[in-house]
């Protein structure tokens, strides 16, 4: 094994600091501010329930992984990408919230979206950047995939504003942002920042990552083009994210401190079960069967074990991780 590949199995040292204001990370002030834009609109009632798990995304979730992931593993030229990206990201969020508020579909509801399409578009050009170098580890290659896979979130919130719901829904197009925000780039970042913390993986491990990374994409397909495809790939994935949740639990709790290990616990154990669910309305779409899971049921039990239970417990208890 060469001298270079033996060295790019530890993250390189980043040769620029996260953008901050004073003492304070950029990244960490906009999940603040925006998780008060959140509290504010969900309080008004401006939000529906598929809205408000959209809005979280950008407004806390994001900036929260971006503060824990973009950690002495970029450098140059990817560096100046997610930097771009970190400052960009609290008025792309903001502008994004408030593309859910205004009339749609209409074009300034798109015009509104757009920002954040920059945003994420840069964290792709990131991931692609990394990815041209070699000796990337498994957990930088899953940090990769979801910030590559987040664009696709803002491109089909930008075509709901737009009305290009070919032949959808466009609920399903609504739902197709919320499922790219969540499963493609909270549930990736997670494992990748999992692999980071543990060090070695085992073959288990390596597997049920594998399939993270490629089931978000797959699972779009299926509800696209085929149930039998969706039924099978959300049954794989539920196995998989389900045994991602057995190493967090066993593996990564017992050496985090009390709290940390609290909301990851919760993350570990509410994705499994909000991927069951899925599982059960695709079998249910498969074989025409009705199993009481709705669309509207999906949202708000599936949708907010995703937000609250996954996504918000996920990203709270990395930021921990880091000082």
């Amino acid at each position: 094994m060469s001298d270079r590949v033996v060295r790019s199995r530890k993250p390189e040292v980043d040769s620029v600091a996260q953008p901050a204001i004073g003492d304070v990370a950029v990244a960490d002030l906009s999940a603040v501010l925006g998780t008060a834009v959140w509290l504010a609109l969900t309080a008004t009632g401006e939000l529906d329930a598929i809205e408000r798990a959209l809005a979280l995304a950008p407004l806390v979730l994001v900036p929260l992984a971006l503060r824990t992931a973009v950690i002495g593993a970029f450098q140059m030229p990817e560096n100046r990408f997610t930097t771009t990206a970190i400052w960009l990201q609290p008025v792309g969020a903001l502008l994004f919230a408030v593309s859910l508020v205004v009339p749609s579909p209409t074009p300034l509801a798109a015009a509104l979206a757009t920002p954040w399409l920059v945003v994420t578009g840069l964290l792709g050009l990131a991931a692609l950047a990394r990815t041209l170098r070699d000796g990337l580890t498994l957990p930088e290659t899953a940090i990769d995939a979801g910030f590559a896979y987040v664009s696709v979130g803002a491109i089909a919130l930008l075509l709901a504003h737009l009305d290009l719901t070919f032949w959808f829904d466009r609920v399903i197009i609504r739902l197709t942002a919320v499922h790219f925000h969540y499963a493609g780039f909270v549930l990736p970042v997670a494992a990748g920042l999992t692999g980071r913390h543990l060090g070695d993986h085992s073959r288990g491990f390596r597997t049920a990552v594998g399939v993270i990374l490629v089931g978000p994409a797959l699972i779009a397909v299926g509800i696209a083009f085929s149930p039998l495809v969706e039924v099978v790939a959300v049954s794989v994935f539920t196995v998989a994210v389900a045994a991602f949740g057995v190493v967090v639990l066993s593996r990564v709790i017992p050496t985090c401190p009390q709290l940390q290990g609290l909301l990851l616990g919760i993350a570990a154990v509410a994705l499994p079960i909000s991927m069951a669910l899925a599982l059960g309305y695709g079998v249910s779409t498969f074989t025409g069967r009705s199993l009481g899971l709705t669309i509207s049921t999906m949202v708000a039990l599936h949708g907010s074990l995703n937000a609250f239970g996954f996504g918000l417990c996920a990203t709270l208890g990395w930021r921990l991780s880091v000082q």
